[in-house]
């Protein structure tokens, strides 16, 4: 989690550089081979590593869509994706890399199963934790694997307004997330 708190400061420096736009309608990667529907209202942040869309901004609520290649190493764990792997052995990468972060305070896994991601075998973990101010926050993370790629999409909410807020809105969004390019399969 550590490496998400560095990533919501990243994302605050990053804002001054790169602006929110309008993201309302279909966004496609041809860097990162996926496309999704970004709802209406939603902002989304100008950036070439990942997508990241908000409506009321990244400290309340995201939707963090990310294409990882198995060689990029974790910050955290030393643990690996492999070739063949099976989703619930990423799931364990993941949780792994997580729990790890020694600024996420207070990590408990509420789910951790099997899912399907439109059409995509792979997982989904819904946990909770605290930042080092005591905020709490919860987060639904859901990991495909693709060839050699990994690709995650993940809904992370202030827990007590957020979270069930925009809750049904991430679920249309992860209902459009489509793999894309020579990685489809």
């Amino acid at each position: 989690m550590k490496r998400l708190l560095l990533l919501l400061l990243l994302l605050l420096l990053i804002t001054a550089c790169a602006p929110w736009m309008q993201g309302r309608g279909l966004y496609e990667s041809p860097k990162h081979s996926f496309t999704l529907d970004i709802p209406q209202k939603w902002m989304r942040l100008n950036t070439d590593k990942h997508l990241l869309i908000s409506r009321d901004g990244p400290f309340l609520q995201y939707v963090l869509v990310q294409e990882r290649h198995f060689d990029q190493p974790f910050r955290h764990t030393k643990k690996r994706f492999q070739r063949g792997m099976l989703p619930q052995e990423a799931a364990e990468v993941i949780l792994d890399e997580i729990s790890s972060d020694r600024s996420v305070f207070n990590f408990s896994v509420i789910e951790n199963t099997p899912a399907t991601v439109n059409r995509y075998e792979g997982f989904k973990i819904v946990f909770k934790y605290r930042n080092k101010d005591g905020l709490g926050f919860k987060t639904i993370y859901y990991g495909v694997i693709m060839g050699e790629r990994f690709y995650s999409i993940r809904y992370n909410a202030a827990e007590r307004y957020y979270f069930e807020k925009d809750l049904q809105t991430f679920e249309g969004v992860l209902n459009t997330f489509t793999i894309t390019g020579a990685h489809a399969a």
